[in-house]
């Protein structure tokens, strides 16, 4: 339809709005309250405009076009509105502009002063409003607030956690948590971007700097598999917040708090600065030349005095794809055939049937088109909380949500069907679920595969039901994987029955768990932990101990690490290198550098690179590297990439009477994040309970406390709660369970003793 605005032609859609055809075509309309993303309200009435043959102005939020409509967004009438609401909306807020972090970005200030006025007509004592602790993350000046609801609506309309609500009416309105206590949302640090006027405020960040110091770099967040577009800024040579960065096929505005503050993990005090070799028991620093020279012989030595065969080379999934493409091409050149990312795992016998690459098998924003979705072994709210609002805007176009877990935890958003179960329960639960649902083929079905299905010990019999159940539906299938660079890592080659793009390989190495379980003379670990990024730390640490020659890239130096390392080499995180990841969709994206590392820090591919050059192999830059790996992958179509399994079949036997599965705390999931210091505080990263089920509760009648066994280590506690809701003989862990002491595998059936 034809409209004029500012006596200029545009053609509209049918029920569009002023303010959405004028943000189309580039016309500026001020606003507070409107946000694409969220509901209308027009409460701040800030967006007035002047309408031909309407006697008042009207807001151009809520005031949908219409055939040969004319607006003026520039006449006196306009203005005139425009100033008066400014006016209204100054008599409460605070003259503090000097000191309000706001400052510099804060949309009140630039309002006022193009549609403001230089003096008011209100000239009463300004209301006070008492502030909260409301989390670690958000500070609160709620007398700056001017109640565009912008918070509360986010709450109401896109995490679905309604934390934040409006009290009272006219001059005692305020915001305020409807209950007392921490804002708990994993998606709450997206309020402070929504905040027009500086009411919520970035906690960590505040004081730290002015807007205008702040030197902003586009990249590509590494905690989750989804790869959310993010902006960081930085100030001397430091990363001192992050916001986000628009894409609308993944994040579209939004964050989730790990993303926003996981950067101060960074500057952790426990980080690896310097190389360091192990002399006599003591490690010893040393210069960077001498280093590669002793690291190079250390290589080569192992690989003489132990044969290829007996050393295991690991390597972090969270690394980036030239680190991952440079690992596994040095040391299989140097013919070592163990190499694998999948410390986590413990069962393997899926791996010659499993596609080239894990994937969601569709792009994100394709969520909203399937009629119903099922989530087996994954926790969005928790795991992944950008892509919670992609289910939750598909829940309002009336999807199906159907939620076959391994812990009782509540999402956020409408669960159709839930179903808690163990990992001998869930198989015959899919065999059955057709029936029970009443799902029909014609439908158009998506099943989605979490993380905590690959910690399985018989996930090769789960992951084969999961593949017959979604056949009988006729459904894609698609993972969600625990790190930000899985599908690289398949890709790439660093697997021991892989090369590059699903190869298969000449001779068959040792899986991850093989590798730590059947004691090896020398291991190379990249990136990983042995504390926390194996399935069972215990069995490590052993490995570690009994060997000959470890030799550790790092970017952190943990207890485990400084014990038993032959040589440390400090590599640079995420934020120190130039990079890429590809995510879960097949979407490749690359970063750049957004800060320098020290001086003895090196970026962990430019590590790898000089070993191949030391070993008269292949060397490159970044730009050749990258365009090879591009070469390489061209022919797999990783956007449009089907998940479809053969004939895979269980070969491990379930050992025990009680299943145990270990929560994945939201913030404990990689290095960095689990060193961000204000995640930590918050109430979700603070979970140590132990849930258990009635029937093992039964167990205890005459004991106050639960005991059992793993790996030769006892554990004892009193500390656990009974959940009606879990099935019987299943215990949750958090990671920090037992005060963190508990070191085991990350699902397992063992048996408990009842003395």
């Amino acid at each position: 339809m034809k409209v004029f605005i500012n006596n200029r032609e545009y053609n509209a859609e049918s029920n569009e709005t002023i303010i959405e055809l004028c943000d189309k075509v580039g016309i500026h309309i001020p606003r507070f309250c409107y946000h694409k993303h969220l509901s209308v309200v027009a409460s701040c009435r800030m967006c007035l405009v002047d309408i031909e043959g309407v006697n008042h102005a009207q807001p151009a939020c809520s005031t949908p076009l219409r055939e040969n409509m004319k607006v003026f967004t520039h006449s006196n009438k306009t203005k005139i509105a425009q100033k008066n609401s400014m006016e209204f909306l100054l008599i409460n807020h605070p003259l503090d502009c000097p000191i309000c972090d706001q400052g510099g970005e804060c949309e009140l200030q630039d309002v006022s002063l193009e549609h403001g006025d230089d003096h008011s007509t209100y000239m009463q004592l300004k209301r006070v409003v008492v502030d909260k602790d409301i989390s670690p993350l958000i500070s609160t000046d709620m007398t700056r607030c001017i109640h565009c609801s912008r918070c509360v609506r986010f709450g109401e309309e896109i995490s679905n956690v309604k934390e934040f609500g409006l009290l009272n009416r006219g001059e005692d309105m305020k915001i305020d948590v409807v209950i007392e206590g921490q804002v708990t949302s994993e998606l709450s640090g997206n309020m402070i971007d929504l905040c027009p006027v500086g009411a919520l405020n970035n906690k960590p960040y505040r004081y730290k700097a002015r807007t205008w110091d702040l030197k902003q770099h586009a990249a590509i967040s590494p905690h989750d598999c989804l790869g959310s577009n993010i902006y960081y800024h930085t100030y001397n040579n430091k990363i001192l917040r992050a916001v986000p960065m628009e894409n609308q096929q993944i994040n579209q505005t939004w964050l989730s708090d790990r993303d926003r503050f996981g950067y101060e993990g960074i500057y952790s005090k426990d980080r690896a600065i310097k190389p360091m070799i192990n002399q006599d028991g003591k490690l010893i620093e040393c210069e960077n030349q001498i280093f590669l020279d002793k690291l190079n012989d250390m290589v080569t030595s192992a690989i003489k005095s132990y044969g290829a065969e007996n050393i295991g080379c690991l390597i972090s999934p969270q690394s980036t794809s030239e680190e991952l493409y440079l690992f596994q091409k040095l040391f299989k050149s140097l013919g070592i055939i163990n190499i694998d990312h999948r410390t986590n795992e413990r069962d393997f016998a899926y791996q010659d049937d499993y596609p080239i690459m894990p994937s969601l098998g569709i792009n994100i924003n394709e969520i909203i088109e399937f009629q119903n979705i099922f989530l087996i072994g994954v926790n969005i709210k928790s795991e992944f909380p950008i892509l919670s609002i992609h289910l939750n805007n598909a829940v309002k176009n009336n999807t199906k949500v159907f939620s076959i877990n391994f812990d009782a935890l509540d999402e956020d958003f409408s669960v159709f069907y839930k179903k808690i179960v163990n990992n001998e329960n869930v198989l015959s639960l899919l065999n059955n679920y057709i029936e029970e649902i009443s799902v029909r083929k014609n439908e158009k079905n998506l099943v989605i595969i979490g993380p905590t299905v690959s910690q399985l010990p018989n996930q090769s019999d789960v992951l084969s039901t999961i593949n017959k159940f979604g056949e009988s539906i006729n459904a894609r299938i698609g993972f969600l994987t625990d790190f930000c660079n899985n599908t690289s890592a398949w890709l790439l080659g660093n697997l021991p029955h892989r090369d590059i793009c699903g190869k298969k390989s000449k001779i068959i190495g040792k899986n991850a768990y093989e590798m730590v379980s059947e004691q090896l003379s020398a291991y190379i670990l990249f990136n990983l932990e042995p504390e926390h990024d194996f399935w069972d730390s215990n069995i490590v640490e052993r490995a570690l101990k009994e060997s000959k020659c470890n030799i550790i890239f790092t970017s952190y130096v943990t207890p485990l690490i400084e014990k038993y390392a032959d040589i440390i080499i400090p590599i640079s995180t995420f934020a120190e290198c130039d990079g890429s990841y590809i995510n879960i969709d097949g979407t490749f994206q690359s970063f750049s550098k957004i800060v320098e590392p020290k001086e003895d820090i090196s970026s962990g591919w430019s590590i790898l690179n000089k070993l191949l050059k030391y070993n008269t192999l292949d060397s490159y830059d970044i730009k050749n590297l990258r365009s090879e790996i591009k070469g390489l992958i061209k022919d797999v179509d990783i956007q449009n990439f089907k998940i479809n399994f053969k004939n895979i079949k269980n070969k491990n036997q379930l050992d025990g009477n009680t299943f145990i599965v270990t929560r994945r705390n939201t913030y404990k999931t990689d290095s960095i994040v689990r060193r961000a210091e204000s995640l930590n505080m918050t109430m979700q990263s603070k979970d140590n309970n132990i849930y258990i089920s009635n029937k093992i509760a039964d167990q205890f009648k005459n004991n106050s406390y639960m005991d059992f066994e793993n790996n030769n280590i006892r554990y004892k506690t009193n500390e656990f709660t009974v959940k009606t809701d879990l099935p019987d003989n299943t215990i949750i862990f958090s990671t920090n369970s037992l005060n963190g002491k508990y070191t085991g595998p990350k699902s397992q059936n063992i048996n408990i003793k009842n003395e």
